[in-house]
């Protein structure tokens, strides 16, 4: 039996796609607990400028100074490219 696609409106398709900004930000948070939970070594951020190591405890560790690696205007589009299919460890 085959199942037909429920037709969106453009006032739905907008609510919808004004909502990914939230989502992805509560995901992210989410991938950074579960690091955080399952790393023994700690999960690297960036804070004010400096690469930090962040302990499951809290504990903040400076590793270095984070350089911005491109600068980005405001409004520029940029593309990624895909480095690998595995992650590294």
């Amino acid at each position: 039996m085959a199942v037909k696609a429920k037709s969106v409106t453009e006032h739905e398709l907008d609510a919808l796609e004004a909502s990914i900004p939230e989502l992805a930000s509560e995901a992210t948070h989410a991938a950074y607990l579960r690091a955080l939970k399952v790393s023994q070594r700690g999960v690297l951020r960036t804070d004010d400028g400096h690469l930090v190591r962040v302990s499951a405890e809290g504990a903040k560790t400076i590793v270095a100074k984070a350089k911005p690696r491109r600068k980005v205007k405001v409004g520029e589009t940029i593309s990624v490219r895909k480095v690998s299919e595995t992650p590294t460890q």
